[in-house]
């Protein structure tokens, strides 16, 4: 019923030829939920994608590389997927699909540059959407906001204050929407939101008069906070407040809505916005809190390789993995595991476990995983696992060229993240002419977010790693063997650079000795997996006897 009901709202705003957009992500979160539109009418899970709706009642949903699989399993019989080439933008596809003088219809809370963006090309029309119809079923209210330990975060938010205000001399007002940077300023964090630590917030910065105030849904209690100059109001007041004010507001144009943005009598954009790279670059001791993290990470994997057994389904797998997470420390995933046997290793974001699909002599396991801890950070690393004694042959080649394309990255100082990315499709694109590609780039940044950028690693950055930005490093070949059998491997670490940009991984999680085949390793790579596989077994040689 609430399918039926939700659609025949949206169609009753159209008329013939025209089209709707349906809200796909959170506005805060910028991250798909369930129970939004785009996965009510779509039954599309994935954390990415765009879709629309036609008068016919057709819907086509725009996929990116890493869902192309998944989509086409998860979706209606009346939704057509489009499959989004790598690394082109749904803008472009948008364009190529419909007519330019189509009328489409955008909800208010639309980001403000995508609004601007499809504008170019259509004719756009805003709706408001039904409150009933938007019922978050990721967010749980009832966890509080709490203040980070000062041992984590030792930077105060009047420290961090005194940066923005260095880096953003000529400006009086400005308004903050980006979660990962207000979290990073206020060193304020909530579980409420399933795998985010961060929580829905506005931060309002009067940087002349030293007035701070964070809009935030449920005020906490003062006593509870050290933050001095930091007011407290209810989100709900935020449209009211800046209609209040006549003086320049300055913002990002990536990080607003529309809606937002139409309530600003005085909207400036923010010409060099640097907060995002000084929030990316990490001190000693939250790079000391990640390591202690991904070390507490490392042991839940291994309780669970340990406990791997036949019989055992997707379900029963990410129920036992995400048990030991917890029982090793962690306060909740840090993103949606994705846990997937044999060809379901293909699908690279795959998360729509299949309680018929089940663990088997001889069969691949990909687990991509991560946690948050008591400081609010995001973990994250995948490993490929071979459960039985006699790998395929090409399992173990396209295993260990993985291996040699995340080694050649980890090992690299290069700084410029799209000729790193570069680095891992020399080794890896040969294999399309095999069947098997590398569809996806190599890499994100990770913070209070498990995708908090700067940097980003693909064909299309123009990022420039610096010292102590953290992010991960993960190439991976999906495709079929010679039988037709489908099966993905990819391998991932998350690693900060030094100094010197040296790249040093916050895990220690060995690789899968029985998938690496040594005659492709050269002398250099056989001392580094060696190495790297003993510096785990001397780090947890209580836990492995």
């Amino acid at each position: 019923m609430k399918i039926k009901e939700q659609t025949k709202y949206y169609l009753d705003l159209l008329k013939d030829e025209e089209i709707l957009f349906l809200k796909s992500d959170d506005s805060f979160f910028k991250c798909h939920y369930k129970g939004s539109p785009l996965n009510v009418l779509t039954g599309f899970s994935g954390t990415a994608g765009e879709a629309v709706l036609e008068k016919n009642g057709k819907i086509t949903l725009f996929v990116d590389s890493r869902y192309h699989i998944l989509a086409d399993k998860q979706v209606y019989s009346n939704v057509e997927v489009f499959k989004m080439p790598l690394n082109t933008s749904f803008s472009e596809n948008f364009k190529k699909k419909y007519k330019k003088n189509t009328i489409a219809y955008i909800p208010s809370d639309i980001g403000l540059n995508k609004y601007l963006e499809l504008s170019k090309y259509f004719d756009l029309r805003k709706y408001d959407v039904i409150k009933k119809y938007l019922k978050n079923e990721d967010l749980n209210k009832k966890e509080p906001i709490f203040e980070v330990s000062g041992k984590i975060e030792k930077n105060s938010f009047e420290f961090k204050i005194n940066k923005i205000k260095k880096t953003h001399s000529n400006i009086d007002r400005m308004l903050i929407f980006n979660l990962d940077e207000i979290s990073y300023l206020t060193n304020l964090r909530s579980y409420r939101m399933k795998y985010s630590s961060n929580f829905k917030a506005i931060l309002y910065l009067n940087l002349k008069s030293d007035n701070y105030i964070l809009f935030v849904e449920d005020i906490p209690k003062k006593e509870n906070l050290k933050i001095n100059n930091l007011t407290f109001m209810k989100l709900s007041d935020f449209h009211n407040f800046i209609l209040s004010i006549e003086d320049e507001i300055y913002i990002n144009k990536n990080d607003i809505t529309l809606e937002n943005y139409l309530y600003i009598k005085n909207p400036k954009e923010i010409k060099k916005d640097n907060l995002a790279l000084i929030s990316s670059i990490k001190p000693i001791s939250v790079i000391q809190h990640l390591i202690e993290s991904s070390n507490k990470l490392d042991l839940a994997i291994l309780a669970f390789k340990k406990r791997l057994k036949a019989g055992l389904s997707e379900v029963d797998l990410v129920n036992m993995f995400e048990q030991e997470l917890i029982d090793k420390g962690a306060k909740c995933p840090s993103f949606k595991t994705l846990l997937a046997l044999g060809e379901n290793s293909a699908s690279i974001h795959y998360s729509s476990y299949d309680k018929n699909k089940i663990l088997k002599d001889e069969m691949l396991l990909l687990l991509d995983c991560g946690g948050y801890y008591e400081g609010g950070y995001a973990t994250d690393i995948t490993r490929t696992f071979y459960f039985g004694k006699n790998p395929k042959p090409i399992y173990k080649k396209i295993y260990t060229n993985v291996l040699k394309a995340f080694l050649a990255c980890f090992l690299s100082k290069e700084t410029n993240a799209k000729k790193l990315d570069n680095i891992a499709r020399e080794i890896l694109n040969p294999f399309e002419a095999e069947g098997f590609f590398f569809n996806h780039g190599l890499g994100h940044g990770i913070g209070t977010s498990v995708h908090q950028n700067p940097p980003i690693l693909s064909m299309l950055s123009d990022d420039i790693i610096k010292p102590y930005q953290t992010h991960s490093i993960e190439p991976g070949l999906y495709g079929k063997d010679k039988d037709g059998v489908e099966f993905g491997v990819r391998i991932e670490n998350c690693v900060y650079n030094d100094i010197n940009y040296n790249k040093i991984s916050l895990s220690k999680f060995p690789f899968e000795e029985i998938l690496i085949d040594w005659k492709l390793l050269d002398d250099e790579q056989k001392e580094i997996v060696q190495n790297w596989q003993e510096i785990f077994k001397e780090s947890y040689k209580n836990e492995l006897s």
